[in-house]
């Protein structure tokens, strides 16, 4: 994991965490100070693609963290 995608999953759980509910790609570019909402996209969609986050396909706000301490722990 990049680290930006990972200041991008810090910044969803901690949203999450404090709202309820989870970002939209433009909540994300404001909270972390990033101008485009395309790069927003293509971080998000490769944490999911690595299997951190789920997200359902034409959905505002879809947002899922996955839970991966079952995958450590099965490296183990």
């Amino acid at each position: 994991m990049t680290e930006r995608q990972k200041m991008v999953l810090d910044y969803i759980n901690l949203y999450i965490k404090t709202k309820g509910f989870p970002p939209s790609y433009m909540d994300i570019a404001l909270g972390l100070k990033l101008k485009s909402k395309s790069n927003i996209h293509r971080l998000v969609h490769r944490l999911k693609d690595n299997g951190f986050i789920q997200v359902k396909p034409h959905m505002v706000r879809s947002m899922k963290l996955v839970d991966t301490s079952v995958k450590e722990m099965s490296r183990l």
